[in-house]
């Protein structure tokens, strides 16, 4: 650099406010991609989460058959005794309460028609209580051992002391626009969800 076009520099760096090389002002390529990838990755993570707040009513819902599914099958196996899930309300309520005996009627073996209150036939709270208080949650299709229970007050599905339960397969859906196929298998007694579409 000669004399000249260093005094225009330097007259040009005081009026910016800066003493330093031009090139060391912005940024390299490879800086510039370094941003970009670090911004296309938190964007990445936050997606996920984004959709699922803005419908978290069928999530939460599905989070709480599952639960209830889980517990009733911990609650049998532990104590002895059969509990049972009842569904009541269209899906509305789910609870999980000592199943009674001697209650036939029904394809899966309990009378749905029997568990229209809030407390078991013993009189004793359920020892699982949810409610779906969303109204554009709700169940398309409820099924136990291959019966219909749609039009049903409500819905029992058996969980036994060995592990096995009834089966189930039931469709939830958010404003018929999104839905979870739910199942219990029968020889395990466990509960799945899946997408369904």
């Amino acid at each position: 650099m000669n004399a000249r076009t260093r005094s225009r520099w330097d007259a040009h760096s005081s009026r910016c406010g800066s003493d330093s090389d031009p090139r060391q002002a912005a940024f390299t390529l490879v800086e510039l991609l370094v941003a970009v990838a670090i911004g296309l990755l938190i964007l990445t993570l936050a997606v996920p989460v984004l959709r699922e707040i803005k419908r978290p009513s069928i999530t939460q819902a599905t989070k709480d058959f599952l639960d209830a599914c889980s517990h009733a099958r911990s609650k049998a196996i532990m104590e002895g005794v059969p509990t049972q899930l009842v569904i009541r309300e269209a899906g509305a309520e789910l609870s999980v309460e000592l199943a009674p005996e001697g209650i036939v009627g029904a394809t899966n073996g309990v009378s749905s028609e029997s568990y229209s209150s809030i407390t078991s036939p013993e009189g004793r709270a359920p020892s699982f209580l949810r409610r779906i208080d969303d109204p554009d949650v709700a169940f398309e299709s409820i099924n136990v051992n291959g019966r219909s229970f749609m039009q049903a007050p409500a819905t029992a599905v058996r969980f036994f002391p060995n592990g096995t339960a009834d089966h189930f397969d039931a469709v939830l859906s958010w404003q018929r626009r999104e839905g979870r196929r739910l199942t219990i298998e029968a020889m395990t007694g466990l509960a799945e969800a899946s997408s369904v579409q």
